[in-house]
């Protein structure tokens, strides 16, 4: 030690300590020969110290090469393989000791070792040194004994990688081949290229098999087994078979993306972003992986990110259906979310960035944004994009011959999100449908003009995912009705709206770059500007992270890591106390779709009930298709029926009045009659009506001057020839089944009064219209067996108890028609309208959910519920064919009785009784049959959507069951001593039966 030690530090004084020898001056503190030992003591120069020196190791300091801490240059076996791979297998010389020195040598075998020479710099010539000695640390048993030796080490796993590598290889089957050692250097930086799905010179991609494989089997580092180090490489082999799933996914879709449904490509998108993202994450220097457990940490969370998206393409795959795409994405979101804390952020932005094509779509539907063509509302290529709506086209056929297509869009709940409810998808199609009309017949509303209202600024669909945005957003949306609600009311009073400046066809740069105009410019400004441009191009381009400057989802994956998610705050509402997923669309659309309803479907309203007279319109239907109008029946009754006018009928030598004419049904053989006849009879009735009725005021008329609102007027019906046939017979009760109203609603009407509410208003007026026959022929029964001129010399008993019955019964149901059926149901629709119209003039107008598309239900709904009362549903057929075959049998007498009362012999005499008595028979099998359906419970209800129910609820209230009270008053008008019951005892079944093998399911409910 003392040797070393002067060798290191050579005295500055002489052997003798004395002073005055050069070099003296500047130690005045060094102690003379302090290390000199003594010259009584024995010369231990060759005995180990406490703390010996080791000479320096010459490869610890050659930093050229550093390929294993274990070895030097000399004892590296390099393989020669087909690969090339030569340089990155490393085995240990065979001569050499394959385990370390023993940490208990002996203190000669450490100075064996020629001393160093004291006269060498060790420091400027390192090479020239010996290798390093173990050190040997001093106990008490080495002490005593020199020869003694320190108990070594059991555990293996500090022995060093060494010892493990040589243990492995001696306990090794002999069978079994010995796997490679691979430099860990070498072995990392292939094993991260493997996590990140590429090809190195350790593992290869089969394209077949889709998979990565390793060149040779059993890869093995020093330290490892090769079983542990094949568990590791299954764990990067599976992440980047992933990640070439997904590149693949990518590029199957970026091919076809003219085909492409836009939430698709959305996907692809943040697929890319992903994979790039984590790339640029692990693209880190290999020098700074210390180990193979250090890079499996660095590869967990891209790993679980990886995963999680595999999931999101695996439930995705094969769907083409955009609506079908998003509900399986927020399924998979949901699911995946509880996975990891800070994996929550990344889905959320995934879902917001796949849903926001369908956002889009949705926000130019109901005309929060300004489509991408300029202003208006958009309409072409917006359908075709799938969602919930669809267009269908039908074609028909004007007044004038010509073929028309008239385009109507239909909702398609099928298509509806599941993170969305039915509600919401037919609250939405109704604004936007709404929103059509509209913008059709008032394109300077400023509904019409989405982002074109100057101070207007819609919120924008999109997802909030934290209590502070859902706040925020309700203020935007309340702050948004009350702007638009302000123009709305300008526009309405006839005030002038400013419109917000148009935004040109040029955009500007995201560095600030502003647009060349040298319109009205001089020179010199001119010369300027060129000198900005020039000065702008020769300036650096940006770095590529600028492009990615605005991708929170690349820089989420770039910040992931449990230590930053915990410290961001930016984050923290994601990570912590959020509101739930399932619940978050209903927070972040419901309220702007609630607030665009209410003003869309107050505009539109006061447009239908305002300018186009809708009320006035359906008033019109009332009177004239349901014979709400007294003076209109009347005088349609006597056009048709009476016998006092003049007839229509040409006859030979007879020349017409041309005072007031009629068609005298009834009293005439001939039948059909011509058109000519038609018109001569009815030509004034709609025209004296329409013009005595307060329905004229104000209501909006369609086509020539002097035409009636939407073309009124009376018209001949196609039929079948069995139908025509049955028409023939003037005396039959389908005799004017061929007189028909035509009515023709203006556009925007054709939207409330549709073709189907129009086609149960001609089955009622052919149903009305066969009553109002019924009852005039009643009522003749009397006049033909009272008056002066009747042969009905004596008074038949049988004869006149049917007449006071058929009387009774025909006077029942006429009344129960049109006072109950008709006229009850109407009066509560009337009541509704009146309820919207209030509404409407209050300035703080808040109609909810009434809109266009809610009072075309109302209306179809009124509709139904009258067909319902008249008992023109199809599963009410026998019912209806019992009336009609009393019906008959009182025409077949009314037929006896007039031609008795002129006078005309008829062999029908003895038939009067029988025909009575099937007459007495058939009403009592009615009276029963409407027994039992009032006593039915849950009768009338039908299958309804539930559109039609709210609907219902809406007019009669909830929980309104009408069918069973209006059978109720028309058998307590008929019978209320059970005069007909037991003579319809045993039919009852039967006509049940009937009805149940009639009924279809096209049967309105």
């Amino acid at each position: 030690m003392t040797h070393l030690s002067s060798a290191l530090n050579p005295s500055p004084f002489g052997e003798d300590g004395g002073k005055g020898e050069e070099g003296k001056e500047g130690y005045p503190f060094i102690i003379p020969d302090l290390w000199k030992p003594s010259c009584f003591g024995p010369d231990d120069s060759d005995k180990p110290t406490l703390f010996p020196i080791a000479p320096l190791q010459e490869t610890v300091l050659n930093t050229t090469r550093p390929l294993d801490p274990y070895k030097d240059e000399s004892e590296v076996n390099l393989f020669t393989f087909d690969r090339g791979l030569a340089g990155y297998f490393a085995d240990p010389d065979p001569e050499s000791p394959t385990e370390v020195d023993s940490i208990a040598s002996t203190a000669g075998e450490a100075i064996k070792q020629n001393p160093p020479d004291t006269s060498e710099d060790i420091w400027l010539q390192p090479g020239s040194s010996e290798p390093p000695v173990k050190p040997r640390f001093q106990t008490w048993e080495s002490f005593l004994s020199a020869g003694a030796n320190d108990p070594v080490n059991s555990y293996l796993s500090e022995a060093g990688p060494r010892v493990f590598d040589a243990v492995l290889t001696e306990y090794m089957d002999g069978s079994e081949e010995v796997p490679e050692l691979i430099r860990s250097d070498v072995f990392c930086t292939c094993l991260l290229h493997l996590g990140l799905g590429r090809s190195s010179v350790l593992f290869t991609y089969d394209r077949k098999n889709a998979e990565f494989l390793p060149v040779k089997p059993q890869l093995r580092i020093s330290g490892c087994t090769a079983g542990a180090v094949d568990s590791i490489i299954t764990s990067f082999a599976d992440c980047g078979k992933k990640i070439k799933q997904l590149q693949k996914f990518v590029d199957d879709i970026h091919k076809d993306s003219r085909t492409a449904k836009p939430s698709i490509i959305a996907l692809a998108d943040c697929t890319t972003a992903i994979v790039e993202s984590i790339q640029q994450r692990l693209s880190i220097d290999p020098a700074t992986v210390s180990s193979i457990l250090h890079l499996h940490s660095l590869m967990r969370e891209p790993a679980l990110i990886i995963d999680t998206f595999h999931q999101i393409i695996s439930q995705t795959a094969g769907i083409s259906d955009d609506s079908r795409l998003l509900a399986a994405i927020f399924e998979v979101v949901q699911q995946e979310q509880h996975r990891s804390g800070w994996l929550k952020p990344l889905l959320m932005e995934t879902l917001a960035r796949v849903t926001r094509p369908w956002l889009e779509f949705v926000e130019e539907w109901i005309g929060l944004c300004r489509p991408a063509g300029g202003e208006g509302i958009g309409f072409k290529g917006l359908v075709e994009r799938g969602f919930f709506v669809r267009v269908e086209e039908e074609t028909y056929v004007d007044d004038r011959g010509a073929e028309r297509t008239n385009r109507n869009f239909v909702f398609d709940n099928a298509k509806v999100p599941s993170f969305m409810s039915a509600e919401s998808g037919e609250s939405v199609f109704e604004s936007g449908k709404s929103l059509r009309f509209l913008q059709k017949f008032h394109p300077n509303h400023p509904l019409s003009r989405p982002g074109a209202v100057e101070g207007v600024r819609a919120p924008k669909l999109e997802w909030k995912f934290s209590w502070e945005d859902l706040n925020n957003l309700q203020s935007q949306a309340m702050n948004y009705e009350r702007e638009l609600r302000s123009a709305v009311n300008k526009y309405s009073m006839r005030e002038l709206v400013a419109m917000a400046p148009m935004a040109g066809n040029h955009q500007s740069a995201p560095g600030g770059t502003e647009a060349f105009e040298t319109f009205g410019k001089s020179k010199e400004e001119i010369g300027a500007m060129i000198d900005k441009s020039v000065s702008a191009m020769n300036n650096s381009l940006p770095p590529i992270d600028h492009l990615h400057k605005e991708d929170l989802l690349r820089t989420l994956v770039l910040k992931i890591s449990r230590l930053e998610l915990s410290s961001d705050p930016e984050h923290d509402h994601l990570t912590t106390f959020e509101p739930p997923i399932s619940i978050t669309p209903v927070l972040s659309f419901s309220h702007i779709f609630s607030v665009q309803a209410k003003i869309i479907n107050t505009a539109c309203l006061n447009m239908f009930f305002k300018e186009h007279k809708v009320r006035e319109h359906l008033s019109l239907l009332r009177k004239f298709e349901l014979f709400g109008d007294g003076v209109y029946s009347s005088r349609l009754s006597h056009a048709l029926f009476g016998d006092e006018l003049d007839g229509t009928e040409k006859r030979g030598g007879v020349h017409r009045t041309g005072g007031t004419m009629g068609l005298k049904l009834g009293s005439r053989d001939s039948w059909p009659p011509a058109s000519s006849e038609l018109r001569l009879a009815l030509m004034g009735v709609l025209n004296e009506s329409f013009n005595n009725s307060q329905t004229k005021g104000g209501i909006y008329h369609a086509g020539k001057d002097g035409d009636l609102p939407g073309g009124l007027s009376f018209g001949v019906r196609d039929m079948t020839m069995e139908e025509l046939e049955r028409c023939m017979d003037p005396s039959g009760l389908e005799a004017l089944d061929f007189l028909k109203l035509q009515y023709k609603p203006p556009s925007p009407l054709n939207a409330i009064i549709t073709t189907t509410a129009l086609y149960q208003y001609d089955r009622l007026f052919k149903l009305l219209l066969r009553v109002l026959r019924m009852l005039f022929v009643v009522n003749k029964l009397f006049r033909d067996a009272t008056s002066r001129g009747s042969h009905w010399h004596t008074v038949d008993p049988v004869a006149q108890k049917f007449r006071i019955e058929a009387h009774h019964f025909v006077d029942t149901v006429c009344s129960y028609m049109f006072e109950i059926g008709v006229g009850s149901a109407w009066r509560r629709f009337e009541d509704k309208l009146q309820d919207i119209e209030r509404k409407l003039d209050s300035p703080d107008s808040d109609l909810g959910t009434e809109g266009i598309e809610r009072l075309r239900v109302y209306h179809e709904s009124i509709l139904d519920r009258i067909m319902f009362a008249t008992l023109c549903r199809k599963r009410q057929a026998p019912v209806m064919k019992l009336m009609e075959d009393i019906f008959i049998s009182v025409l077949t007498f009314a037929k006896y009785s007039h031609a008795k009362s002129i006078g005309v012999r008829t062999s029908d005499g003895e038939k009067i009784s029988a025909l009575y008595t099937g007459f007495k028979r058939r009403v009592g099998i009615f009276i029963s049959v409407c027994r039992g359906l009032s006593e039915k419970r849950g009768y009338g209800d039908g299958k309804k959507d539930s559109e039609g129910r709210r609907a219902v609820d809406a007019i009669f209230g909830t929980g309104y069951k009408e069918e069973g009270n209006l059978l109720s008053m028309l058998l307590l008008r008929l019978e209320m001593t059970g005069y007909y019951t037991d003579m319809g005892k045993g039919e009852e079944e039967k006509v049940k039966k009937e009805g149940r093998r009639r009924r279809g399911p096209s049967d309105p409910a």
